[in-house]
């Protein structure tokens, strides 16, 4: 009897010997572990819980197709000065620390800088410099220089807060379609934080076909592959894929069919979907929203609205369900979970003026009221297209993700 109390005081002991140590001590210890076992430490105590925070910091990641300036008519959807208040409330509320832009030109990008919302941020490219340093992927022959200025000169930019990261480097892949000559391209940028992240931002064509889609899928893979021989930091891929998480085109972004069947995928390339890290990370789903079992972020039809905040895309979400359904995405490098932990991702639905409006303002966002004398006359009914609920300010649904990075690479 006498010697098991002695082994249970001497237990006691040593673990009031190890809570005892100073902070300075304690996080030498801490330092080595993942971010698993950090994440089981910060469970275990106040003190710990206290500690581990200073060896990781959140990361809230966004990505939004906010519609090129000038095609808004052809569906039915509004003008970029009529929308550009509302892109700047929802960033801004939203508050991101990487914001990742998809068919944003020049012209958009110089109106979102001057606005409330983005003046924080840094940008790349910066349309005061356009000398990004751009490698050809794919077949050359295919290139051709007059189109490289794809989309009317959309940037794909990437966007970070000034007192967060540090601009390291950054550079642009490009590729054209073996359809059309619609050129592909992936921005990416090297950021000094807490810890060094590499952050890329994609836009993708649309309307392919499957073989199509998997050709932009290897070209995906292999400025990946490129960036990660020069570049052994975490890092994170967004943007507007065009296509939903059920085709072969995702499994080779994802690279379980391509070791599954030998097909010589490098595992260094290999993306993980959010959505797939979150259920990792955070498997209990009784607080989110889930459709037919599948965590949906919030909104089970694709992240594409076609200007209706309640459209569901009949061809993207067949035979899919949950967050497979949607269009825009941010991956993690798959090599890098250890230093990146996903805490919840989530479509953001609420994008209308009416979301934002403040409390005795006018409703009408598209700015009929403006151009004539009498609010609410005839005529301002007559020219007003706000719907019943005002205005949306992109055809798609931002995407944010809310991350864990580890303070350790």
């Amino acid at each position: 009897m006498s010697d098991n109390m002695a082994k249970r005081q001497k237990t006691s002991n040593e673990s009031t010997t190890l809570l005892a140590l100073p902070d300075e001590l304690l996080l030498l210890i801490l330092k080595p572990l993942d971010m698993r076992d950090l994440l089981v430490a910060k469970a275990s105590c106040r003190r710990l819980h206290r500690l581990t925070n200073g060896l990781m910091h959140p990361l809230r990641v966004m990505t939004w197709n906010v519609r090129q300036k000038g095609t808004e008519r052809v569906n039915h959807g509004w003008d970029w000065n009529q929308r550009l208040p509302v892109v700047d409330a929802v960033i801004g509320r939203e508050d991101p620390d990487v914001l990742l832009l998809q068919e944003d030109d020049v012209e958009m990008t110089a109106d979102l800088m001057n606005t409330t919302a983005l003046k924080k941020y840094h940008s790349f490219p910066n349309p005061e410099n356009d000398l990004v340093k751009t490698e050809i992927l794919g077949d050359n022959h295919l290139f051709n220089s007059k189109y490289a200025s794809r989309c009317k000169n959309e940037l794909c930019g990437i966007y970070w807060k000034r007192d967060g990261y540090k601009y390291v480097k950054g550079g642009r892949y490009e590729w054209v379609s073996q359809r059309t000559n619609w050129v592909n391209m992936l921005n990416w940028v090297l950021l000094q934080g807490k810890t060094p992240l590499l952050v890329c931002n994609t836009h993708l064509e649309s309307g392919l076909a499957q073989s199509h889609r998997e050709y932009n899928s290897k070209m995906v893979r292999q400025a990946i592959g490129l960036l990660r021989k020069r570049h052994s930091c975490p890092f994170l891929v967004g943007g507007d894929f065009n296509t939903n998480k059920k085709g072969f085109d995702y499994k080779l972004l994802t690279g379980g069919e391509l070791h599954s069947f030998q097909l010589g995928g490098n595992p260094t390339e290999d993306l993980t979907d959010v959505f797939t890290a979150w259920d990792e990370d955070c498997p209990d789903t009784r607080f989110d929203p889930v459709w037919n079992g599948v965590r949906s972020g919030g909104h089970h039809g694709s992240t594409y609205n076609d200007w209706s905040p309640t459209y569901i895309h009949p061809t993207i979400t067949y035979n899919t369900k949950g967050h497979e359904r949607h269009i825009d995405h941010i991956y993690i490098g798959s090599e890098c979970r250890d230093a990146i932990r996903v805490f919840n991702v989530r479509v953001v639905k609420n994008i209308t003026s009416e979301d934002i409006r403040k409390k005795g303002t006018p409703p009408c966002f598209c700015g009929a009221l403006k151009l004539c004398k009498k609010a609410w006359s005839y005529e301002a009914k007559e020219l007003c297209t706000c719907r019943h609920f005002g205005i949306l300010g992109s055809d798609h649904f931002p995407l944010v993700a809310n991350l864990n990075v580890h303070d350790r690479i």
